[in-house]
């Protein structure tokens, strides 16, 4: 209003941002409602109780295992799910050998963070939403590569702490005294592990989801909201427990749904008002033109130590769309400066002063927020470094 526009102008831009948030919203919504739906039918417990009895059986497999459990607890793209069913899994283990801490804590947030680049972690909804929520295959299946290798470091490094834990192994009573079924019972909530005909459609289904999203088929909520409506048909038939399920499941769709609503709202006012594109011309007088022709890559580079300084809100709806327009004003894909944010932006969540669960991870970790972050952020240039790597030979951030 300051800028001379009318309430009902900026009600008008308010409305533009968000008839172009509703998919990406839905999107989250529907991908958080459907991995709920299937960790509570008993999907991942399997997985789960298999790691957890290899690691009491090879202590050596310790920090592996650790990667690998929260891998899987990961695949549903919130980190507090992740970090509330490895660390009260993993820390009896690691005290009864006598493992710092910090080296838990670190795996999983390495582990988190890498995995969180699927497209309903939170900082690919929010990279794409910023930009344009019609591009999240665009943005996401051009990065799996990259992933990939990113979590195949990941495990590099568990393996290396795991050689180190070997070395040691002579001079530990290994894990005397630690109740495996316990443990177990913990890590699943409490649910009885079995590999029924139920679980088998749960897994082909999830496939079929993620392949039909991946394969672009249809539109990424589609393919969500088909699979909460047969995950629910097949798993929660009653119609009155479907809907304390869903209701169950609301506070975590609903923070988000909440932001990515105010973001578009945002977003539109930024965008249609003119504001962004006059401060991207801003940005690219002040940038010289060697710099500028790189921007992407400048992006990939300071999007790890961003982490510390913006909270993602800050960095996604406020930094991000400005590289975006600059970036497109060098002749750049603006869904590349997206790629390029999330090298350093996701695998670095986890040790963020500005995210709720960085706090939630070094509470049950029992760790300095300090410590965690001096000893962690060193470890994730490793695999922040190998996505980059891999994503500029592919072609998935321009040079």
């Amino acid at each position: 209003m300051l800028a001379g526009f009318s309430p009902d102008e900026l009600a008008t831009f308010a409305e533009e941002g968000l008839q172009g948030i509703v998919a990406i919203t839905a999107m989250f919504a529907f991908a958080v409602w459907y991995f709920s739906i299937m960790r509570d039918s008993g999907l991942f417990d399997p997985f789960i109780s298999r790691i957890v009895s290899t690691i009491i059986d090879k202590p050596a497999l310790l920090t592996i295992g650790t990667v690998g459990l929260a891998m899987v607890t990961h695949l549903d793209g919130a980190g507090a799910t992740t970090m509330l069913i490895t660390i009260p899994a993993m820390l009896p283990l690691y005290d009864a050998l006598d493992i710092d801490r910090k080296i838990l804590a670190a795996l999983v947030a390495l582990t988190a963070g890498t995995m969180n680049m699927v497209p309903w972690g939170g900082q690919v909804v929010r990279g794409v939403a910023a930009i344009d929520p019609a591009t999240i295959s665009n943005v996401f299946n051009p990065m799996i590569p990259a992933q990939i290798a990113g979590m195949l470091s990941v495990f590099g490094i568990s393996a290396y702490y795991g050689r180190r834990i070997r070395e040691n192994l002579d001079a530990v009573t290994a894990f005397d005294g630690v109740d495996e079924e316990s443990l177990i019972d913990d890590a699943v909530d409490g649910r009885e592990v079995s590999v029924d005909w139920k679980w088998w459609f749960n897994f082909a289904l999830t496939i079929a989801v993620l392949g039909v999203l991946i394969a672009g088929i249809t539109s990424p909520e589609v393919s969500f909201m088909i699979g909460v409506v047969i995950a629910l048909l097949v798993n929660v038939p009653e119609y009155e427990k479907q809907k304390e399920v869903l209701e169950s499941y609301a506070p975590d769709v609903m923070t988000y749904v909440g932001i990515l609503f105010a973001a578009g709202v945002l977003i539109g006012v930024l965008e249609e008002s003119g504001m962004i594109t006059e401060m991207a011309n801003i940005l690219v007088y002040l940038i010289p033109d060697v710099l500028g022709s790189q921007l992407p890559l400048i992006v990939a580079v300071v999007s790890l130590p961003a982490r510390l300084l913006f909270s993602p809100d800050a960095f996604y709806f406020g930094v991000l769309p400005v590289f975006a327009e600059t970036s497109a004003a060098y002749g750049h894909d603006p869904v590349a400066v997206v790629r390029a944010s999330l090298v350093g932006q996701t695998v670095g969540f986890p040790v963020s002063p500005f995210t709720g669960a960085t706090y939630l991870l070094i509470g049950l970790a029992g760790v300095e927020l300090g410590e965690h972050i001096k000893f962690t952020l060193p470890l994730m240039v490793i695999p922040s470094s190998i996505i980059l790597v891999v994503a500029l030979l592919l072609g998935a951030i321009p040079l």
